[in-house]
């Protein structure tokens, strides 16, 4: 199947895919989509520089604050090479980094379709192995902050689609497809990613959120334990329930009493 990039129109579905249990995705969604199908993406372009500012002034006053992607630390290689602070988790607001930029809280204030946002730091001579994403729920966004070179030595693959970044520019693409990522420079690489929920599915937004950590949950919980992935397929579908239901009451709670610091 050709692949090329389609409007948001032309791309709408009954019910959400989810990786949890395996298997390659089976949607036809395009590899990229067309930035300029999309309102939001000139509001992030458009304040590109004061956003990275505002990033990289936190980043070198508290650079603990950037820590290795947690989830699947086989991610990555070299190991721990990618790294992430989040300002938005699944519906989540991280507090303690959004009061230190307020252009992107401002923005996501306004923009609550938007559930999830991270600067992401790929470092040096590393690459980010071939991989899905959780869902094909959203739209995933990278705006460009550094990019150190272009194709070939820094670049970015969907599928089949080979791109490089911009710094100011956004690449839409769906999460859902395989893709990687590699920065062979001497720089980091750094962009924002963020999500924006699908307008067929947003009504249920935070439905498709739980079900996203409890997976991204479960996927720490049988990398860490030989003992669980003996077990069989119930057990994770148990522990899959219960997590998505603590979930569903956890979000608006942390929204609203989480820490600032």
């Amino acid at each position: 199947m050709t692949h090329t990039p389609e409007t948001a129109q032309t791309v709408t579905q009954k019910d959400p895919w989810y990786a949890i249990f395996g298997g390659r995705f089976p949607g036809d969604q395009p590899f990229f989509y067309d930035p300029n199908e999309f309102d939001w993406v000139a509001v992030f372009e458009s304040q590109w520089e004061t956003i990275r500012d505002e990033l990289f002034a936190l980043t070198q006053i508290e650079p603990e604050r950037v820590k290795p992607y947690d989830f699947n630390h086989a991610m990555s290689f070299p190991p721990l090479h990618w790294k992430t602070m989040g300002l938005k988790f699944w519906g989540i607001r991280i507090h303690k980094n959004l009061d230190r930029c307020p252009t992107l809280a401002g923005i996501l204030e306004a923009r609550p379709e938007i559930t999830s946002l991270s600067l992401s730091i790929l470092e040096p001579h590393s690459n980010i192995n071939p991989h899905q994403g959780d869902t094909d729920a959203v739209y995933r966004c990278h705006l460009g902050l550094k990019v150190p070179a272009p194709l070939p030595d820094c670049g970015f693959q969907v599928g089949t689609d080979i791109r490089s970044w911009e710094e100011g520019k956004i690449l839409v693409f769906c999460d859902a497809q395989t893709h990687t990522a590699w920065n062979q420079t001497d720089e980091r690489r750094a962009v924002v990613i963020f999500d924006v929920m699908r307008p067929e599915f947003q009504n249920r937004t935070r439905g498709i959120c739980t079900h996203v950590m409890a997976s991204m949950i479960i996927q720490k919980m049988y990398s860490n334990s030989a003992w669980l992935r003996q077990r069989r397929a119930w057990v994770k579908r148990w522990l899959y329930t219960g997590l998505r239901l603590g979930f569903y009451a956890y979000i608006p709670y942390k929204n609203k009493f989480g820490a600032r610091r």
